[in-house]
Formats: structure tokens, sequence, C-alpha cells
């Protein structure tokens, strides 16, 4: 699925992808990461909601117009998107590791850099969207409850 996130083109595996949806309310939650917006209900079940323009280091960048509902192993979350751009087969040759000098806490959610019609397309890996110390959805809303 090809979707931007703040002004950059990414891709996500639909392996990952549950359902997409326009933007819920979001209740920010103390203590969280600059990069978690808060918890959202989504059909019932609260999820941590992550802006995705600020865990790319783009915050401030329009408000979310969309919101991908993700499932990373056992758990769910929320990757808040300015849009959703296509859904489309591609390779992987285009792809290649990120170049070591562009790692970093920001850039660990980029799995992978290619081009796809002259622009950069950053291949987000889901697994990271929310560290592993958070913890699940229902994790995160107990420990800050």
């Amino acid at each position: 699925m090809l979707c931007r996130v703040g002004n950059q083109l990414c891709a996500l595996p639909l392996i990952h992808v549950v359902e997409t949806m326009r933007p819920l309310p979001v209740r920010p939650m103390p203590g969280m990461p600059p990069f978690i917006a808060g918890l959202s209900l989504i059909r019932g079940n609260p999820l941590p909601v992550v802006d995705g323009a600020a865990l790319i280091g783009q915050p401030g960048v329009a408000p979310a117009a969309r919101f991908i509902t993700l499932q990373v192993g056992a758990r769910q979350v929320v990757l808040a998107v300015q849009d959703v751009v296509d859904i489309r087969a591609l390779a992987a040759d285009p792809f290649q590791a990120m170049p070591p000098l562009l790692g970093g806490a920001q850039t660990d959610v980029v799995s992978a850099i290619g081009a796809l019609d002259a622009e950069f397309l950053w291949l987000l890996d889901a697994a990271r969207m929310v560290p592993a110390e958070l913890g699940a959805a229902g994790e995160l809303h107990e420990a800050t409850a």
C-alpha cells in the first residue's frame, strides 16, 4: 500500500494492513513519545495512534487525513497518514537498505529506500511503529490510566 506520510511517499506491506478509515478522535496520553498521538477507539478497542509524520521526523505537517490499522504480530496499531495513494505490487529489487549515514532513531522504522516515478519511496517496517517496551494497546492504556 502506498501512502503519503508527511511529504514523503511510503510503502507498507499489505500483509500488515487491516483497514483504512477517516481519522477518529484521539485521546492524548501523558508520558508517551512524541510520535504517539494517543489512543483511539477502533471498533471498540483502544489502539495506539502513531503520528506517521512525527515518526519519520516531519512534525508539524498537515493533520492526518487517514488512519491505517496495522496488524503487527499479536497487536494492532494505527498509523495516521496524510493520504492513502494506491495499492500496487512493487518489485523488491528497486529497494535498497538504508545507507549507514542515514541510520538513526527516526529512520529505524524505514527498512529500505527506493524510487517510484522519480520520487523517493520509503518502505516502512510496521513491526517498529511502536517500540516493544511500550507494550500492546491494552498495556499502554493501563500504564497511563
